[in-house]
């Protein structure tokens, strides 16, 4: 192996660790979801796109129409998601997040920030630096990659 491809399983494995530490913490909102994954899912694409049509969702969710009615029904129950009438096609219903289902996303999306605040708080203001500039370059590297990310992808998400 070359010392190149050395940094970057070192680095992957930095994260794969790091992201060990904040999927194991008890404050992890995860913990504390009544939600299915295939919920959590639908939950974390309308949040990427706002409104969308239930045809759409079911397609980017890879589920029959039927299934993902049922699953929109139960996110509706819970008041995450709200359903209109389209206004372009009174046949279409729309989907979106309501205020307590945005509020949700946001908790999981933001989890960890506390205890990551916790560990920044421990490192020289030359760590933060060196730190900063690599946040600063894995930002630019994201920005410049060709390939758009995966449908309902969540980069740095728990995986």
């Amino acid at each position: 192996m070359s010392d190149r491809d050395d940094l970057i399983a070192q680095i992957m494995d930095t994260q794969r660790e790091m992201q060990h530490h904040f999927a194991n913490d008890p404050a992890n909102p995860l913990f504390t979801l009544h939600l299915t994954l295939p919920q959590l899912k639908a939950l974390l694409l309308l949040s990427a796109h706002g409104s969308i049509a239930g045809q759409e969702l079911s397609s980017a969710m890879g589920v029959s129409l039927a299934t993902m009615t049922g699953m929109v029904d139960r996110l509706v129950a819970q008041g995450l998601v709200t359903r209109r009438e389209d206004p372009h096609d009174r046949r279409v219903r729309r989907i979106e997040l309501s205020g307590p289902g945005r509020d949700l996303v946001d908790r999981f999306v933001t989890a960890g920030t506390q205890k990551m605040r916790r560990i920044l708080d421990r490192l020289s203001d030359d760590e933060l630096r060196t730190l900063a500039q690599c946040g600063a370059m894995l930002t630019r590297a994201f920005a410049d990659d060709p390939e758009p990310p995966a449908t309902g992808c969540v980069p740095f998400g728990i995986g």
